[in-house]
């Protein structure tokens, strides 16, 4: 029998690399602590939201007195300033200011206005203040009744003059009409914000872990003893996976944990978005992205030993990133169909931001998602050639910073 060991392949030697960063970042005290926060903060911070809106979209009840729910036809269409329509509710058997109180006695229906057509003059109670959408939409009816009474006294047909008058209603045509729907661009533009800042976090937290991790090791010597083990971009690989695979998954268990609660709660409006759709896309953006800047991270970190030194090579990389982000905002205040912001979001490290803002602002099919995802995918292995070498040739050199143009060099005289 021989006692030759037989050599590990690369495979194994990232599968053991990533089981190790996979591990030590899972089980950190501090990663721990700060998925809990963010959970607790997106669940919380949706329940408050629910509770603190809770009640604000009930129906408007408005109690009648002088006039039957049945002669109150169209009354009813009325939408109050939440855009819910009003609900009428008969009072003539009580008093205003029973049927307004907060403290109704029992048996006491309570409404939030009272409209009084008994007298001469229709009149307005409310407990404290009034809808103004109410009061304008009651005063258009009230004026559209006593419109008709008058018609029908001179022997005209009421309903006649109601379509003609509804036949008037001028046309609006747009020159250039706005690209977004305003009614559901805060929504849209708040979904667009949360997305942001997860892949930004996910993105640049988990870069900023690989490059302090390289320069760790590279600084303690252990990188020397690793590589006697492991192949260096084996090393890379394993350390950008397992990092990576810990990022996603608190990052998603954030992101899925909010959707969850929103969807729970009915916090989330009523628009024309497919949520799930967009919550699968920015976790494989986030994928994506983390990739292009975790591999350009650890070879940009390779060439320092200290930690004090991390900023400085570390930091035009951060800016890069900045660049989508901040662009991604600005295309959802401007003009989100504009060349420019179209082809820079297919540009591979500008796509992890900007192709999901242009989903979630409408402004972008799955055919174009597709496309910018396989322009990333054909470069990160171009990416990873260049970052390897980078690593390979600057990892085991310690004391001051190395050159990039010299690791370049000599890997093309390799």
């Amino acid at each position: 029998m021989s006692d030759r060991t037989t050599p590990i392949t690369r495979r194994q030697e990232i599968a053991l690399v990533t089981g190790r960063e996979l591990r030590a970042h899972l089980l950190k005290k501090s990663t721990i602590i700060l998925t809990l926060v963010l959970l607790i903060a997106a669940v919380g911070g949706i329940v408050g939201v629910k509770l603190y809106t809770a009640g604000q979209d009930h129906a408007y009840r408005v109690g009648l007195k002088g006039v039957t729910l049945t002669q109150a036809t169209g009354l009813d269409k009325v939408a109050a300033s939440n855009g819910e329509t009003i609900t009428l509710v008969d009072v003539s058997a009580h008093q205003a200011k029973d049927v307004l109180a907060d403290d109704a006695p029992e048996g006491t229906p309570h409404v939030d206005m009272v409209l009084d057509v008994s007298g001469s003059t229709p009149t307005i109670t409310v407990e404290k203040s009034a809808d103004d959408a109410v009061v304008s939409g009651v005063t258009v009816y009230l004026q559209q009744s006593a419109l008709g009474q008058q018609i029908a006294s001179l022997g005209g047909d009421p309903a006649q003059v109601a379509s003609q008058l509804s036949a008037a209603k001028p046309k609006v045509k747009a020159l250039h009409a706005p690209q977004r729907d305003s009614a559901e661009f805060g929504s849209r533009y708040a979904i667009l914000m949360t997305i942001d800042v997860l892949l930004l976090f996910a993105i640049m937290g988990g870069g900023q872990f690989i490059a302090q991790g390289v320069v760790e090791e590279k600084s303690s010597r252990i990188v020397e003893i690793l590589l006697a083990c492991v192949r260096p971009s084996s090393l890379l690989a394993g350390k950008i996976l397992g990092i990576g695979i810990a990022s996603v998954l608190t990052t998603g268990a954030v992101a899925v944990a909010g959707v969850v609660a929103a969807k729970a709660t009915g916090v989330m409006p009523d628009i024309s978005l497919n949520l799930d759709g967009v919550l699968v896309a920015m976790i494989v953006w986030m994928i994506v992205g983390y990739a292009i800047f975790a591999v350009a991270f650890g070879a940009a970190a390779s060439l320092v030993s200290r930690q004090e030194d991390v900023s400085s090579v570390s930091m035009p990389l951060v800016m890069l990133s900045m660049v989508p982000y901040v662009l991604s905002f600005l295309m959802a205040t401007g003009d989100t169909n504009s060349m420019t912001f179209r082809v820079l979001s297919y540009l591979p490290p500008f796509a992890p931001f900007m192709m999901p803002a242009r989903l979630v602002l409408g402004v972008s099919s799955w055919s174009e998602q597709l496309i910018a995802l396989g322009l990333a995918l054909v470069f990160l292995p171009l990416l990873v050639r260049v970052a390897a070498a980078i690593y390979t040739r600057a990892v085991t050199r310690t004391g001051a910073r190395v050159p990039l143009k010299e690791v370049l060099r000599r890997a093309e005289q390799a």
